[in-house]
């Protein structure tokens, strides 16, 4: 039997949509920056529109479209369903580049339309939280990010013990996890170690639950909006 072929792995540039919504209240200087990255088969106008529920109205946010797309669930060939995400390929590494890459555009986008880039905050929902995490260890733009709320996600697969140590850059971040108790994909026994996994590598831990499945609770929405008032 022959050995499989290696692949050549070569880089290349694809688009990146942004979509953003200016400070509904001006403040001084430029505005602090929540970027908000969405979940699997998701889009970023419904990630904006769900940060815009919660985001402190001084903020500009930035909602980033993933880069990759799949047909949506319920997608058939009368009605094309098109989602979009960060990616699922085995090959772990390259779907935390897209991400990085992704994340780091952003912040550069932000940065000259009116945002503060030493004061950016990151959001996501579900596929999304465990990227955002890592990121934070080793934040592109080198500055700390001001604070890191996950919504219905996971941690990365291999942060499986409490004891481990952050990175001087994410030990300067925030963090607040949003759970819910009847969620099918992180359900209360998988998301029970995640606050002990949490404060060891950030500054701080909040792990917070709510009635509801696989959605963004809306009762959490005041909890994060103080949360990115404080720290953002």
């Amino acid at each position: 039997m022959s050995e499989k072929p290696l692949p050549a792995v070569v880089s290349i540039s694809v688009p990146l949509r942004l979509y953003s919504e200016p400070p509904a209240k001006e403040g001084t200087g430029n505005a602090p920056v929540l970027l908000a990255t969405h979940g699997y088969a998701m889009d970023a106008l419904q990630m904006l529109g769900l940060a815009k529920r919660f985001a402190p109205r001084s903020f500009l946010l930035v909602s980033i479209r993933g880069p990759q797309s799949a047909y949506a669930l319920g997608a058939s060939a009368e009605e094309h369903k098109v989602g979009f995400h960060f990616g699922v390929s085995p090959d772990a590494e390259d779907n935390r580049a897209a991400h990085r890459a992704a994340v780091a555009a952003a912040i550069e986008w932000a940065g000259a339309h009116g945002g503060d880039p030493r004061r950016v905050s990151l959001a996501g929902f579900s596929h999304s939280c465990s990227f955002n995490y890592r990121i934070a260890l080793a934040p592109p733009h080198g500055v700390p990010f001001r604070a890191v709320v996950a919504l219905c996600g996971g941690v990365p697969g291999e942060w499986k013990e409490d004891g481990a140590s952050g990175t001087p850059l994410s030990k300067a971040t925030p963090v607040l996890h949003i759970s819910t108790r009847q969620d099918e994909w992180y359900p209360s026994g998988k998301v029970a170690p995640y606050k002990g996994r949490l404060e060891t590598r950030f500054a701080s831990a909040e792990h917070l639950q709510f009635d509801g499945g696989h959605r963004a609770p809306s009762a959490s929405f005041e909890a994060i909006r103080e949360f990115l008032v404080k720290n953002g």
